[in-house]
């Protein structure tokens, strides 16, 4: 659930001047890609806003969707679930599914229907992304980049942002003259503009000499020069008002002498409005409990400008980014005991908005990581965390001797991390925990070595038996009272199939389908798996029954591609091609695996599905694409300590196809990311444009090249797709 307010521009206020001079550019010519870069305060969202008006109201009017970034949308699930939000919003529905895809399915359920949807419209778009700054995982910006790379022609796209970013469809664009950055050298006030705001929004009269002097002191920086004009406004001589440059350590004493004054008793109230991300009258006279506050905070926006609304209604505020952040500092340096009691008292005036991002905002400001821990270890997180990425990401903000004391956190990072394929973090958390868990105990479990095999139990990288034992462990101690059984029993009998004890597994789905208290999503996954133990042992017509179960209840479940439904997609593969149609069973494991390229495979699924891809490859008549598949479920099989059945499954089916292995370089092997980057090697791609296929970073890219070279004993890109060749690993 997203506020309102993350979906509008902010309203300019009387002090915002319009700069039409910013974007004189693109009136000469159409941008596909437009980047505003500049630091807090030099109005770049109001420039942006703005123009959007002026472009509605243009002889060729665009219609725009408008999206406020924060902390809590930098994975990709969470950027695309918020633009997918504010496109649905701004009405852009043609009846296509555009919506929230998890994570892995970003692309194939979001971007491209996304995509799709815009070019089909027969109006121009703008979409603008503020605050763009706060993107900072790789795969998060490359997601956007290749969003960009493939944008319609009636779209175009504004990012606002502080930072630069890895954005090479940015660079590309440019380069063909259909991408523009505007930076500070643009957005700064010159005289002429400085001298404006002065009369206009402050009723001054300055002399050139005076306008000079403000032009030394603040650059041109336009927050900066509206504090100026608010303090002379009030009567502050310019003398004191200028004791340094703005950007030489004079900001701090603008923001007092331009919000406040001499009143020392309104700086320290507006100081407290800085824990706000937003507030309206009722919350801040909750939290700060004092009566003048909201009077105060009404005549600093009409004063000033940089306290402003949020929506149509003047409802929700927020102080300025440049303001709120200086505030912010002096409050912590001043008053860290107040600053807490602020956060917890906003906690609770915000519980009747639902806002999760509001809230952890203020628990991390009360430091309150107990209330965090509650949320995340919680049996019932992912009912209350709706992405994985977006709890390790608060994880990642809690401080090392909180992490170190509380079991809790450990417990959920590990959990998160062993089903979200990254091993050596789950390691490193369940370390953590052990030396933890004496001083607290974690919901639902009774000892930490029942943590650890709960949690061993949910994924298997390298070892099926290891993940197997774990299993049967947890539930020799605990019944099925225990809210975590279920679970268990999925993932145990997800291990029994994946060792080929396939009667086995079904006995143990069998229990599952009576009714055990499994999350409704996850029970997509038994009628898969029976299909899958059915398929093994020969009794294709009864698999078919589990298939059409399972497409029902991933129908029924609203179901996209994720990494962890997974096996529903090879079980429909494997069906279609027992089916006799080998070319859809081809699409729906290829279709699989893109997914499965954008997290770490956890249950051997890739493998399986290259299996699929095979055997369907095989009834098409494409043997050498078939030989392929095998060579790379050979590649991820080698040197797992205990890949199950999966080594027999893929001597079975070369045997049965005539597909002998083809010959090995000899070489160490590749990992499963080497291998997708060597696939794409023969195309016309370069690096950067290989890194946006994958959603990671050019320089990420380029290691992945350079450890295939290293690997395969060659020393260019050639040679590297020639030993592949050779290798069976590409064709």
């Amino acid at each position: 659930m997203f506020p309102a307010t993350k979906f509008r521009p902010p309203t300019p206020g009387s002090h915002a001047i319009a700069r039409p001079e910013v974007f004189d550019r693109l009136r000469l010519e159409r941008q596909d890609v437009l980047v505003v870069r500049a630091p807090a305060g030099y109005g770049k969202t109001t420039a942006v806003a703005h123009w959007l008006d002026d472009v509605a109201a243009g002889p060729k009017p665009a219609r725009h969707v408008w999206v406020t970034l924060d902390e809590d949308d930098d994975d990709p699930a969470g950027l695309w679930e918020a633009i997918a939000a504010a496109t649905a919003g701004a009405g852009l529905d043609d009846g296509r599914s555009v919506g929230p895809a998890p994570a892995g399915g970003v692309r194939a359920n979001t971007i491209v229907p996304l995509l799709d949807a815009f070019a089909d419209s027969a109006d121009d778009w703008v979409l603008v992304l503020d605050d763009a700054h706060l993107l900072t995982r790789e795969d998060t910006v490359a997601s956007l980049d290749w969003f960009l790379g493939r944008a319609p022609a009636n779209l175009d796209t504004v990012v606002v942002t502080r930072a630069s970013l890895e954005l090479p469809a940015f660079e590309r664009l440019r380069a063909r003259g259909r991408a523009l950055e505007l930076g500070v050298d643009v957005l700064r006030l010159d005289g002429d503009r400085i001298e404006r705001l002065l009369r206009e929004a402050y009723g001054l009269d300055p002399t050139a000499a005076e306008v000079a002097r403000i032009d030394h002191l603040t650059g041109g920086w336009p927050a900066a020069v509206s504090l100026v004009g608010s303090a002379l406004a009030r009567g502050v001589p310019l003398a004191r008002v200028g004791a340094s440059r703005a950007d030489d350590g004079g900001l701090d004493a603008l923001v007092h002498e331009g919000l406040a004054g001499s009143s020392p008793a309104d700086h320290e109230l507006l100081r407290d409005l800085s824990v706000f991300e937003r507030f309206d009258a009722a919350a801040l006279d909750f939290v700060v409990q004092d009566p003048r506050a909201w009077p105060l905070a009404m005549e600093v926006a009409d004063r000033t400008g940089l306290i402003a609304t949020l929506d149509d209604e003047a409802r929700w505020w927020r102080l300025h980014h440049l303001v709120r952040d200086r505030l912010a500092i002096e409050l912590e340096r001043a008053d860290p005991v107040r600053r807490r009691a602020l956060h917890r008292r906003a906690v609770d005036a915000f519980e009747r908005e639902n806002d999760l991002s509001v809230t952890m905002h203020h628990l991390f400001g009360a430091e309150d990581y107990d209330s965090i821990a509650d949320i995340l270890s919680n049996v019932r997180a992912n009912a209350i965390v709706p992405r994985q990425a977006l709890g390790l990401s608060w994880l990642d903000r809690i401080p090392e001797s909180a992490l170190s004391r509380d079991p809790r956190l450990a417990f959920w990072e590990a959990w998160a991390t062993a089903t979200g394929g990254d091993p050596a973090r789950r390691d490193r958390a369940l370390a953590r925990g052990r030396s933890a868990a004496g001083t607290r105990a974690v919901d639902a479990f009774r000892t930490w070595d029942d943590v650890e095999d709960f949690v061993t139990s949910m994924a298997c990288y390298d070892d099926v038996g290891a993940a197997r034992r774990a299993g049967e462990r947890f539930l020799a101690r605990y019944d099925d009272s225990s809210p975590l059984a279920a679970l268990v029993e999925l993932r145990l009998a997800t291990m029994l199939y994946l060792e080929g004890r396939c009667d086995e597994a079904i006995e143990r789905l069998a229990l599952l389908d009576e009714g055990a208290p499994l999350a409704r999503p996850l029970r997509v996954l038994v009628p898969a798996y029976r299909a899958l133990c059915l398929f093994e042992l020969g009794e294709p017509a009864a698999a078919a029954t589990q298939v059409e179960r399972t497409l029902h209840a991933r129908t029924a479940f609203g179901l996209g591609q994720d990494p962890v439904y997974l096996p529903a997609e090879q079980a429909l593969a494997r069906h279609r091609t027992a089916s006799g149609d080998p070319a859809a069973a081809h699409a729906t494991a290829s279709n699989a695996l893109e997914t499965a390229r954008q997290q770490g495979d956890t249950v051997l699924v890739v493998p399986h599905l290259l299996l699929e891809l095979a055997r369907a490859d095989f009834q098409l008549g494409r043997h050498d694409d078939a030989v392929v598949s095998l060579n790379r479920a050979d590649e991820l099989c080698a040197g797992l300590a205990d890949p199950g059945a999966l080594a027999v499954r893929i001597r079975e089916l070369r045997r049965r196809s005539n597909a002998d292995r083809a010959p090995s370089t000899g070489r160490e092997g590749l990992s499963r990311r080497e291998l997708e980057v060597l696939a794409l090697l023969p195309s016309s791609l370069s690096a950067s444009e290989i890194a946006s296929e994958l959603f990671v970073s050019t320089n990420t890219a380029r290691s992945h090249i350079k450890s295939i070279h290293r690997k395969l004993g060659v020393t260019n890109r050639d040679e590297a797709v020639a030993a592949g060749r050779l290798a069976g690993l590409i064709v």
